[in-house]
C-alpha cells in the first residue's frame, strides 16, 4: 500500500506542473493475477501510437502524455489483445485505468488477414493461419521495439568481430570488443523507407560498402510488409517451431533481404530471425546475411539477446575489365545480458585495479570507472588506478568510460568480478589496442589496415551531422601509384565515419564533399599502427 500511495503522490505532484498521465494495472480476467510484461500502448484519435510502456512485476504502469483523446491497447503473447473505451485526458487530469486480459484461443476463426502482410500466392486458409502467427510475432517485435525506444531496465552489451576465409572454415582473426552499453539496441538500422528506396546494401563493392540488418521497427513497418511476400515453413531440425518466411515481391531492383522469423509453436514465443541478402549486382556470396536471437525475460520484456551480421570481404581486380571477387567474410555481432544491481546491506568487500592504455602504454588517468547496474563511480588517478570500498558481495560488472574514447567513437572495457565477504578483487581494464580498434572499426579491412582515421563531420555550430553522405578524396604517394582516391561514406548517428585505407608514414591532405561543398581536413601524417582523430566543418 505504501508503494502505491507514493506512486500516486508523485503522479499528482507532476499533474500540478501541467502534466497529464495515466496510471493503471493489468490483470488476468479469470484469476485476477497481475500480468507483468504487457505492452500498454496509448493510441491517439487517428489510430497512431503516442507512447508505449511495459507493465512491471505488479502489473502496474504509469505513462505521461499531453492532454487529448485516447484509447489504451494491451498486448502480450498468448493473451487476447484488449482495447479500452475512448477517454479524454485534460489538464490536471491523472486517469486510473484497469485492464483485464483473457487467454487467446489457439486458433482464431474468421480472422481477417492484414492486407499489409502480403500472402502473395497463398490460399485463404493458409493466409488465415499465417496471420494468426504473424499476430504473435508482431506482438513480440512491438514489445522489443518499445523496449529499445524507452530503454526499460539496464543491460550489458558485449560485441565481437571475426574474419573468416572464403569457405567459412577457418577464423583468420577474432576480437571481443571492449564495449559497454546500458541500451538494449544492439544495432540501429536505417529507416524502413530508405531501405526500401536504396536497399539493405548501399555503395559500390569494396571495403566502404554499407550493410544493414533489419531491426524491429523495420520489420513492423508498412513499407517492409507491403514489399515482401510471406509464407509458413517448417524444418526437420527445428522441432516444435514454425517459420514465417519472407522474400521480396517480384520487381524489386535494389539489394533486399529474405529470411525466416521462427516461433515456438508450444509457447508462441519468437525465437530468432535468419536472413540473407538478395538481388546483389556482383559475386557477394550466398553466405552474406545474419541471425538475430530474441529472448523473453521474466519481466515480460523481449530483447535481442544475440546477433551477428555477416558481410563479404571483396577484392577489386583491374585489367581489361573491373572484376570483384569474394576473398572471405566478416562477422560483427554480440550478446546482451540483463543487469541486476546487488542487494543493499549485508556483507561487503572491496574492488580495486588499473585502467591500462593499450594504445600508448601506461595507465589511463581521468577515466570514469563504474559498477554497472549501480550509481557508484570513481575516477582513476594519474597512474590509472582506482578503488571501490564497502561493495556488497556477489557478482559485479566493472566498466570504464573516458572522454577520449568517446571522441573516437570507441567503446570501453569491462570485467566480471565475483566478490566474497571481506575479500578484495584486483582487476585490470584495457583501452583497445590498435589491432582491436582496426578489426572493430574497419570491418573487412581490419587485418590489413595500416592506419585508422576517425573523421567527425560538424555543422557551422559544431553540431554533429549524422546520416550525411560524404565523398572523400586524397592522393596516394608516388611510390604507391600517385593516383587520386575517392571514397563514399555515410556518417553514423554521432556524425563520424572511419577511413581505413590511408597509407602510414606519408603526408596526406583529405578533402571531403558534402552536398557539393568541399572542405579540407588539415594536412597530417598518419603513422602506421596509429589511431588518428580529425574534425571537419561545413557551413550548411
Amino acid at each position: 500500500m505504501a508503494a502505491t500511495l507514493a506512486l500516486l503522490a508523485v503522479a499528482f505532484l507532476s499533474g500540478a506542473a501541467q502534466a497529464q498521465g495515466i496510471i493503471g494495472t493489468v490483470r488476468h480476467q479469470s484469476t485476477g493475477e497481475p500480468l507483468p510484461g504487457v505492452l500498454v500502448s496509448v493510441i491517439g484519435p487517428g489510430g497512431e501510437r503516442v507512447r508505449a510502456v511495459l507493465t512491471d512485476g505488479t502489473g502496474g504502469f504509469t505513462v505521461e502524455v499531453p492532454m487529448g483523446r485516447y484509447q489504451l491497447r494491451a498486448e502480450r503473447i498468448g493473451l487476447r489483445t484488449e482495447m479500452t473505451d475512448t477517454f479524454d485526458l485534460n489538464t490536471f487530469n491523472m486517469r486510473f485505468q484497469r485492464i483485464e486480459m483473457a487467454a487467446r484461443a489457439i486458433e482464431i476463426a474468421g480472422l481477417v488477414v492484414d492486407s499489409r502482410v502480403q500472402s502473395c500466392r497463398l490460399d485463404p486458409q493458409k493466409a488465415t493461419r499465417l496471420q494468426r502467427w504473424w499476430s504473435e510475432i508482431r506482438t513480440a517485435l512491438d514489445v522489443s521495439a518499445a523496449l529499445q525506444r524507452e530503454q526499460f531496465g539496464r543491460f550489458l552489451v558485449e560485441k565481437f568481430d571475426r574474419e573468416w576465409d572464403k569457405d567459412l572454415r577457418e577464423i583468420i582473426a577474432s576480437n571481443r570488443r571492449f564495449e559497454v552499453s546500458v541500451s538494449t539496441r544492439p544495432f540501429v538500422s536505417a529507416s524502413a523507407q530508405e531501405l526500401a528506396d536504396e536497399g539493405f546494401v548501399q555503395g559500390d563493392p569494396g571495403p566502404e560498402r554499407l550493410y544493414y540488418g533489419p531491426d524491429a521497427d523495420v520489420l513492423l513497418s508498412s513499407v517492409f510488409l507491403t514489399q515482401h511476400c510471406f509464407s509458413l515453413v517448417e524444418e526437420r531440425d527445428r522441432d516444435d517451431q514454425l517459420g514465417l518466411h519472407f522474400e521480396p515481391v517480384e520487381g524489386r531492383d535494389v539489394v533486399d533481404i529474405e529470411g525466416t522469423l521462427w516461433v515456438d509453436t508450444v509457447t508462441s514465443e519468437l525465437t530468432d530471425l535468419d536472413f540473407r541478402y538478395v538481388n546483389f549486382d556482383g559475386p557477394e556470396g550466398d553466405d552474406a546475411g545474419g541471425n538475430i536471437v530474441f529472448e523473453y525475460l521474466p519481466s515480460g520484456a523481449w530483447i535481442v539477446s544475440d546477433w551477428y551480421i555477416r558481410i563479404p570481404k571483396t577484392r577489386v581486380l583491374f585489367g581489361r575489365r573491373r572484376r570483384v571477387s569474394v576473398i572471405g567474410y566478416f562477422d560483427g555481432g554480440g550478446s546482451v545480458t540483463p543487469l541486476s544491481p546487488p542487494e543493499p546491506g549485508g556483507a561487503v568487500g572491496s574492488i580495486g585495479g588499473l585502467v591500462a592504455d593499450s594504445l600508448r602504454g601506461g595507465g589511463l588517468g581521468g577515466a570514469v570507472v563504474t559498477l554497472l547496474g549501480t550509481s557508484r563511480q570513481t575516477l582513476t588517478d594519474d597512474d590509472g588506478r582506482f578503488g571501490f570500498f564497502e561493495v556488497p558481495v556477489g557478482s559485479h560488472y566493472v566498466g570504464f568510460f573516458h572522454d577520449e574514447l568517446d571522441t573516437w567513437g570507441l567503446g570501453s572495457g569491462y570485467v566480471q568480478v565475483d566478490l566474497r565477504e571481506g575479500g578484495s578483487a584486483d582487476v585490470t581494464l584495457f583501452v583497445p589496442s590498435f589491432e582491436q580498434v582496426a578489426l572493430a572499426l574497419c570491418m573487412g579491412r581490419g587485418v590489413d589496415a595500416e592506419t585508422v582515421v576517425v573523421v567527425h563531420v560538424l555543422g557551422p555550430d559544431r553540431d554533429p551531422r549524422p546520416g550525411e553522405r560524404i565523398r572523400l578524396a586524397y592522393e596516394l604517394p608516388r611510390r604507391r601509384g600517385g593516383r587520386m582516391v575517392q571514397l563514399d561514406f555515410r556518417t553514423d548517428e554521432s556524425g563520424r565515419f572511419v577511413v581505413c585505407s590511408i597509407p602510414g608514414g606519408e603526408p596526406v591532405t583529405l578533402r571531403a564533399n558534402l552536398g557539393g561543398e568541399w572542405a579540407d581536413i588539415t594536412n597530417f601524417t598518419p603513422q602506421e599502427g596509429e589511431l588518428t582523430y580529425r574534425e571537419i566543418w561545413f557551413t550548411r
